[in-house]
């Protein structure tokens, strides 16, 4: 199989002067929004921090998804390198798989070191590390990639621009389904129900990989929380990838 070469020459591409960056604005953010909370009481100088931590991470997810994840691809058919690899003995679903893989490894180190940058703030702030953040940015991080999946879906049927703003209507969507389905329930005589509903079948409901807000104040979660996000993003990953691969196949590289 030649998607892990793929993967990991995707990876170097990726990395390269971005990851630094990332990382470098998310501390700075970090540091400046402690400053500037830094006459509140302890307790809600943390929450925000840890708040805007993990709202930063979901930001900069979408925003390498729209900027990175949607110009994968397209690069690749603008520089014509991917007739190249199209014309060896490669299947057209590795190269796919291969560029999604490598910028899932990218993203992995860019939402680890975000973690280890706000664990160090919450540590200057509170003197001890909240571990229960980590629950909620591994389902972040299945948001992001569950979002880059979209992005390369779109990106193969569409101009980069209306893929961005498609990408983009699915995470607003995705986390307002919830209100889609009670406002379905309180209003069902509405003449946009078949529509509304529509959407919340077909769009992922991104509130199921939401622990913000539970991990931040310390709510009580419901149980498996963690591992039925992960089961949910992983499955709805897996068709938008299928989806995309079957759409692959079908282009002409010629």
């Amino acid at each position: 199989m030649k998607w892990p070469a793929i993967a990991s020459l995707t990876y170097k591409e990726t990395i390269r002067n971005r990851i630094l960056i990332n990382i470098l604005l998310f501390a700075v953010a970090l540091i400046a929004l402690s400053l500037i909370i830094g006459d509140w009481s302890l307790g809600e100088q943390a929450k925000v921090i840890k708040d805007f931590g993990l709202s930063a991470m979901s930001l900069f997810g979408l925003l390498i998804a729209l900027f990175i994840g949607i110009r994968l691809m397209v690069q690749e058919l603008e520089q014509r390198t991917i007739y190249l690899v199209a014309s060896k003995p490669v299947r057209r679903w590795e190269i796919l798989f291969g560029k999604f893989a490598g910028l899932s490894l990218t993203l992995l180190l860019n939402v680890i070191l975000m973690l280890l940058a706000l664990w160090a703030v919450d540590w200057i702030i509170e003197k001890r590390i909240d571990f229960e953040l980590a629950a909620a940015v591994v389902l972040i991080y299945v948001e992001i990639l569950l979002i880059v999946a979209f992005a390369l879906f779109f990106s193969s049927l569409m101009s980069p621009t209306l893929a961005a703003v498609a990408t983009l209507a699915v995470f607003i969507a995705g986390h307002l389904s919830p209100i889609l389905r009670d406002y379905v329930q309180l209003h069902p005589g509405s003449g946009l129900k078949k529509l509304y509903l529509a959407i919340y079948y077909i769009i992922p409901n991104l509130e199921n990989l939401n622990l913000k807000m539970a991990v931040v104040e310390h709510l009580e979660r419901p149980p498996h929380a963690v591992g039925m996000g992960i089961l949910y993003g992983l499955l709805y990953l897996s068709f938008v990838l299928t989806a995309t691969c079957m759409i692959f196949e079908k282009k002409d590289l010629k």
